[in-house]
This record gives C-alpha cells, structure tokens and sequence, in this order.
C-alpha cells in the first residue's frame, strides 16, 4: 500500500500501460453476462423478450410449486389432525364399552355409593355425543379439540368404572357378611334346640365346626370366601334339619309302637281276669221230677218233701250217683187219672 502524497504538492501522473484496469474487467464482465449487450438494442428487443417471458414463467412455476407444497403440507397437517382425533375416538369406544357392560350388568342399589353410579351414567352419555362426532370431516382446530375431548373423556371414564368397581366390590361384601351373620344366627338356633341323639349327633357336631369358623370371618376374607362360609352354613343346617325329621319319625314309631304293646297288654290282662273270677250264676244242677205214688191218707207221706193231695213228692237230693236217696219210692205208673195202676213189675 503507497502512502498518500503529502498536502499540497501535485499529483505526479503514472505511467501509461497496455493493461485494462479492474473496472474495466468488470464491466467486460458483466457485459458478457448480459445478452445483447453492446448490439443495436432495436435488432435485440424480440431476444430480450422472450427472456423475459422465460423468467415470467419461471417465477410462476416456482410460486405454483411453493404454492403446491403450502396446500400439500397443509392437507397432510389436517390428515394428520383427522386421524389423531379418530383414534381418540377409537380408545375411547373400548373405555366406554367396558362402562356400558358394567352398567347393564348392575343397577344403582347394587353400589355402596350412589352417587358413582349417577356419575358413571352421566358419563357413557356424554361419551355418546363425543363418538358421533364426524372426525374425518372436521377442520384441523376441531379435530384437535375433538382429540383432546376424547382423550380426556377417556381418563374421565376410566376413572369412574374403577369408582364404581370399588363401590359395587364394598357393598358385596357388606352384603356376604350379613347374609353370612343370617345365616350363622339360624343354624345357632336351630343346633341349641335339637335333642342330641344318634339320629342328630353327626349332624350336630358338624354345624358347631362350621359356625366356629363363620363366627369370625376376620376383615381380609375376600367376598368369594365368605359367599362360601355361608353355603358351607346352610347345608350344615339343612343336613341338621332332616336329621331333625329323622329323629321325629323314629319317636313317631316308636310311640306308636308302645301304644300298640299297651293296647295289647292290656287286652291280655283283662282277658286273664275274665278267666279268672268266678261266675257269680253258676249253671244249677238239672233236677228230675219222679212221680211218686204214696198208699195213706191223701196228702200224707212218709218222706220229706210229698205234696198234699196228688199223691206225688218231689225227691229229695241226689246222692252223688244220680239215685233218689233214703225215703224215696218209685210210684206205680199211673192209670191217667190220678191214681197208681196196676204194674205187677213194680
């Protein structure tokens, strides 16, 4: 780099030279790139034309394509929009078909809250809308607030269902446990009042280690477990009570059977007093009235026990051998009037 010249002297010119300083190289430059440059400008005027015609449509092509990419992107943006909101969709129908099955296969009284129940109902309903909704169709803002709707029912519903879950799981086992406490209390009564015997002694033992272990369920048995306590519980019972019906049909036999001996006995004993007294009118001897004919005076006889005016007595008792005893006499036949015949035999 030369150093100015000092103020006030002049400027010593340099010396002439063949070569074209940088300016010039510049312009040959951009003469060269320009077309036409340097010609007659009328005879060049249809070649600037055309080039500028050229650079028109290039310029247009460029703004169609830039153009073409905007509407590109901007179709795959709301694609992408549309479709991020159809799968909120698509999650959202499972959540709230598992919530419409729980809903259908319990009612509000099976729940230990009401208010879950109301509140799940509340929610597969507003699901509904939201799943009716047009996602294909939508803009890009309505498909992103139709994404973050469904994403948040989705949460919404989940949540609930497990609401629902717990109040349904604390009111079946609050259920067990007093069909449980109903069930211990029958068999109780029903083993204190039985008669222990052979018919009941099984089934009695049986009941009392069964309602041991139901007593005191204790709080970690699941609802299952106690559902079996009581099953367990009522068939001990139900066994208990046709031993019951078995030892009553015994007692009812064997009633029946010493009323029956009784009766029999006592038919006995009553024939065995009929055969033992004696008859208070025993048969009289037959008697037999032999006439007798008496040779006297009418009405007089010799004997005891002659009758006055027939001439007949009557005999006196029998001497054991069924022969008139001392002072009896046969009498004569009579003639049919009275009166002793003659029988040369007598």
């Amino acid at each position: 780099m030369t150093a100015p010249p000092p103020s006030g002297a002049h400027a010593i010119p340099l010396p002439a030279s063949d070569d074209t300083s940088p300016s010039d190289d510049l312009d040959d430059m951009h003469q060269d790139a320009i077309p036409g440059f340097g010609t007659d400008m009328d005879a060049d005027e249809p070649a600037r034309s055309v080039h500028a015609g050229r650079i028109v449509l290039t310029v247009l092509a460029v703004v169609a394509a830039v153009a073409l990419v905007g509407v590109i992107a901007a179709g795959a943006v709301t694609a992408s929009a549309r479709h991020g909101a159809e799968q909120a969709q698509a999650v959202l129908r499972e959540t709230n078909t598992i919530a419409t099955r729980f809903a259908k296969a319990h009612k509000a009284s099976d729940l230990a809250d009401a208010k879950a129940w109301s509140r799940l109902d509340a929610r597969i309903s507003d699901n509904a809308r939201i799943l009716d909704e047009p996602a294909a169709r939508l803009s890009i803002r309505d498909a992103g607030s139709l994404k973050n709707r469904a994403g948040k029912a989705n949460k919404d519903t989940n949540t609930l269902v497990s609401a629902a879950k717990r109040a349904l799981a604390i009111k079946q086992e609050a259920d067990a446990r007093e069909s449980l406490a109903k069930a211990v209390g029958e068999a109780t009564k029903l083993r204190d009042g039985a008669k222990r015997d052979d018919d009941t002694g099984t089934a009695i033992d049986d009941l009392t280690t069964i309602l041991e272990r139901a007593a005191e369920p204790g709080k970690d048995v699941t609802v299952k477990e106690l559902e079996d306590l009581v099953s367990r519980v009522e068939q001990a019972r139900k066994t208990l009570e046709q031993a019951i019906a078995t030892q009553a049909e015994h007692a009812k036999a064997k009633r029946a059977a010493e009323e029956k001996a009784a009766r029999e006995r006592q038919e006995r004993e009553r024939q065995s007093e009929q055969q033992t007294v004696p008859d208070p009118t025993p048969p009289q001897q037959q008697q037999q009235w032999i006439p007798q004919y008496q040779s006297g005076q009418s009405g007089q006889s010799g004997g005891t026990g002659s009758q006055p005016g027939n001439g007949w007595s009557v005999p006196s008792p029998s001497d054991g051998n069924g022969l008139p005893g001392n002072g009896w006499s046969v009498p004569s036949p009579s003639d049919g009037n009275g009166l002793p015949g003659n029988d040369p035999g007598l």
